[in-house]
Protein backbone atom coordinates (compact mmCIF):
# COMPACT_ATOMS: atom_id res chain seq x y z
CA UNK A 1 0.00 0.00 0.00
CA UNK A 2 1.74 3.10 -1.21
CA UNK A 3 2.15 6.17 1.81
CA UNK A 4 -1.41 8.09 -0.08
CA UNK A 5 -3.49 4.50 0.33
CA UNK A 6 -2.41 4.30 4.02
CA UNK A 7 -2.89 8.25 4.98
CA UNK A 8 -6.63 7.83 3.32
CA UNK A 9 -7.04 4.36 5.41
CA UNK A 10 -6.09 5.90 8.57
CA UNK A 11 -9.30 8.38 7.90
CA UNK A 12 -11.62 5.90 8.34
CA UNK A 13 -13.04 3.67 10.96
CA UNK A 14 -15.71 0.65 10.02
CA UNK A 15 -18.42 -0.92 12.03
CA UNK A 16 -20.31 -3.51 10.11
CA UNK A 17 -22.74 -6.21 10.23
CA UNK A 18 -20.13 -8.84 11.38
CA UNK A 19 -17.17 -7.66 12.62
CA UNK A 20 -14.46 -9.91 12.92
CA UNK A 21 -12.06 -11.04 16.26
CA UNK A 22 -9.22 -12.71 15.95
CA UNK A 23 -8.86 -16.53 18.03
CA UNK A 24 -6.56 -13.97 20.89
CA UNK A 25 -6.80 -12.20 24.06
CA UNK A 26 -9.80 -9.60 24.56
CA UNK A 27 -6.46 -7.04 25.12
CA UNK A 28 -5.21 -8.42 21.94
CA UNK A 29 -8.13 -7.83 19.86
CA UNK A 30 -8.81 -3.97 20.51
CA UNK A 31 -5.16 -3.23 20.56
CA UNK A 32 -5.22 -4.43 16.60
CA UNK A 33 -7.10 -0.87 16.38
CA UNK A 34 -3.61 1.06 17.32
CA UNK A 35 -0.81 -1.83 18.39
CA UNK A 36 1.15 1.06 20.10
CA UNK A 37 -1.84 1.88 22.48
CA UNK A 38 -0.69 0.65 25.93
CA UNK A 39 -2.66 -1.59 28.85
CA UNK A 40 -4.50 0.77 30.25
CA UNK A 41 -5.84 2.49 26.82
CA UNK A 42 -7.34 -0.61 25.76
CA UNK A 43 -8.88 -1.14 29.02
CA UNK A 44 -10.18 2.66 28.88
CA UNK A 45 -11.54 1.85 25.21
CA UNK A 46 -13.41 -1.26 26.94
CA UNK A 47 -14.38 0.68 29.87
CA UNK A 48 -15.80 3.35 27.63
CA UNK A 49 -18.15 0.60 25.06
CA UNK A 50 -19.28 -0.61 28.64
CA UNK A 51 -17.64 -3.77 28.81
CA UNK A 52 -15.29 -3.67 31.36
CA UNK A 53 -17.45 -5.32 34.34
CA UNK A 54 -18.17 -8.42 31.76
CA UNK A 55 -14.15 -8.57 30.99
CA UNK A 56 -13.07 -7.98 34.60
CA UNK A 57 -15.43 -10.62 35.50
CA UNK A 58 -13.84 -13.60 33.33
CA UNK A 59 -11.67 -15.93 35.09
CA UNK A 60 -8.89 -14.42 32.89
CA UNK A 61 -10.11 -10.89 32.52
CA UNK A 62 -8.32 -8.94 29.70
CA UNK A 63 -6.32 -11.97 28.95
CA UNK A 64 -9.32 -14.56 27.89
CA UNK A 65 -9.31 -16.05 24.51
CA UNK A 66 -11.97 -14.70 22.13
CA UNK A 67 -12.23 -17.57 20.09
CA UNK A 68 -12.37 -17.91 16.68
CA UNK A 69 -14.76 -14.69 15.09
CA UNK A 70 -15.74 -13.79 18.82
CA UNK A 71 -17.95 -16.62 19.47
CA UNK A 72 -16.99 -16.54 23.19
CA UNK A 73 -19.43 -13.64 23.09
CA UNK A 74 -22.46 -12.45 22.14
CA UNK A 75 -23.67 -10.27 19.20
CA UNK A 76 -23.76 -7.46 21.12
CA UNK A 77 -20.70 -8.13 23.04
CA UNK A 78 -18.61 -8.35 19.45
CA UNK A 79 -19.71 -5.20 18.36
CA UNK A 80 -18.62 -3.55 21.36
CA UNK A 81 -15.29 -4.96 21.27
CA UNK A 82 -15.10 -4.18 17.39
CA UNK A 83 -16.03 -0.24 18.74
CA UNK A 84 -13.48 -0.52 21.60
CA UNK A 85 -10.90 -0.98 18.71
CA UNK A 86 -12.02 1.94 17.14
CA UNK A 87 -11.69 4.02 19.76
CA UNK A 88 -8.27 2.91 19.93
CA UNK A 89 -7.64 3.75 15.88
CA UNK A 90 -9.09 7.32 16.42
CA UNK A 91 -9.95 7.92 12.83
CA UNK A 92 -12.04 10.83 12.20
CA UNK A 93 -14.62 9.51 9.98
CA UNK A 94 -16.67 6.45 11.35
CA UNK A 95 -18.85 4.26 9.17
CA UNK A 96 -21.67 2.42 10.73
CA UNK A 97 -22.79 -0.46 7.90
CA UNK A 98 -26.09 -1.97 9.37
CA UNK A 99 -24.18 -2.81 12.66
CA UNK A 100 -27.32 -3.79 14.74
CA UNK A 101 -28.93 -5.95 12.06
CA UNK A 102 -28.61 -9.46 13.71
CA UNK A 103 -29.44 -7.34 17.29
CA UNK A 104 -32.69 -7.82 19.45
CA UNK A 105 -34.25 -4.31 19.65
CA UNK A 106 -32.89 -3.31 23.35
CA UNK A 107 -29.06 -4.32 22.67
CA UNK A 108 -29.70 -2.46 19.54
CA UNK A 109 -30.92 0.46 21.23
CA UNK A 110 -27.98 -0.01 23.80
CA UNK A 111 -25.26 -0.26 21.38
CA UNK A 112 -26.73 2.84 19.16
CA UNK A 113 -26.70 5.02 22.17
CA UNK A 114 -23.05 3.74 23.08
CA UNK A 115 -21.78 4.79 19.54
CA UNK A 116 -23.23 7.66 19.76
CA UNK A 117 -22.13 8.70 22.62
CA UNK A 118 -18.34 7.65 22.67
CA UNK A 119 -18.01 8.75 18.77
CA UNK A 120 -19.57 12.34 19.29
CA UNK A 121 -16.38 14.42 18.19
CA UNK A 122 -16.58 11.94 14.45
CA UNK A 123 -18.27 12.41 11.58
CA UNK A 124 -20.50 9.27 11.22
CA UNK A 125 -21.85 7.74 8.13
CA UNK A 126 -24.11 5.42 8.70
CA UNK A 127 -25.47 3.10 6.19
CA UNK A 128 -29.16 1.48 7.35
CA UNK A 129 -32.41 0.36 6.38
CA UNK A 130 -34.30 1.24 8.97
CA UNK A 131 -34.73 3.79 11.93
CA UNK A 132 -34.04 2.47 14.56
CA UNK A 133 -31.92 4.98 16.44
CA UNK A 134 -32.94 7.83 14.04
CA UNK A 135 -32.66 10.50 17.08
CA UNK A 136 -29.10 10.55 16.70
CA UNK A 137 -28.19 11.53 13.43
CA UNK A 138 -28.30 15.38 12.00
CA UNK A 139 -29.00 14.72 8.47
CA UNK A 140 -30.83 11.57 6.51
CA UNK A 141 -30.50 11.09 3.33
CA UNK A 142 -31.99 7.79 1.48
CA UNK A 143 -30.66 6.71 -1.57
CA UNK A 144 -33.07 4.78 -3.77
CA UNK A 145 -31.97 3.45 -7.11
CA UNK A 146 -29.11 5.28 -7.29
CA UNK A 147 -30.43 8.85 -6.52
CA UNK A 148 -31.37 10.62 -3.18
CA UNK A 149 -34.71 10.89 -3.19
CA UNK A 150 -35.33 12.53 0.67
CA UNK A 151 -33.09 14.23 2.70
CA UNK A 152 -33.11 17.17 5.41
CA UNK A 153 -32.99 16.41 9.42
CA UNK A 154 -34.94 13.59 11.30
CA UNK A 155 -37.48 16.59 12.30
CA UNK A 156 -37.83 18.01 9.11
CA UNK A 157 -38.45 14.69 7.25
CA UNK A 158 -40.99 13.52 9.80
CA UNK A 159 -43.22 16.93 9.23
CA UNK A 160 -42.91 16.33 5.42
CA UNK A 161 -42.40 13.60 4.06
CA UNK A 162 -45.40 11.35 4.59
CA UNK A 163 -43.37 8.46 3.61
CA UNK A 164 -40.73 8.73 6.14
CA UNK A 165 -43.46 9.17 8.38
CA UNK A 166 -44.45 6.01 7.87
CA UNK A 167 -41.30 4.42 7.98
CA UNK A 168 -40.35 6.17 11.17
CA UNK A 169 -43.92 4.84 12.80
CA UNK A 170 -43.40 1.05 11.69
CA UNK A 171 -39.55 0.88 12.86
CA UNK A 172 -41.38 2.38 16.30
CA UNK A 173 -43.51 -0.34 16.56
CA UNK A 174 -46.69 2.39 15.77
CA UNK A 175 -49.37 1.19 13.71
CA UNK A 176 -49.73 4.23 11.53
CA UNK A 177 -52.93 3.34 9.79
CA UNK A 178 -54.38 2.77 13.41
CA UNK A 179 -57.69 4.66 14.16
CA UNK A 180 -57.54 4.12 18.06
Amino acid sequence: MSRLQTQRASLFGVLDQQPYLFDTTVMNNVRLGNLQATDEDVKSAIAAVGLEPLITSLPQGYDTLVQEAGNRFSGGERQRLSLARILLQDAPIIILDEPTVSLDPITEKHLLDTVFTVLADKTIIWVTHHLAGIKHVDQVRFLEKGQFDMQGTPVELYRTEARFRRLYELDQGLDATSTD
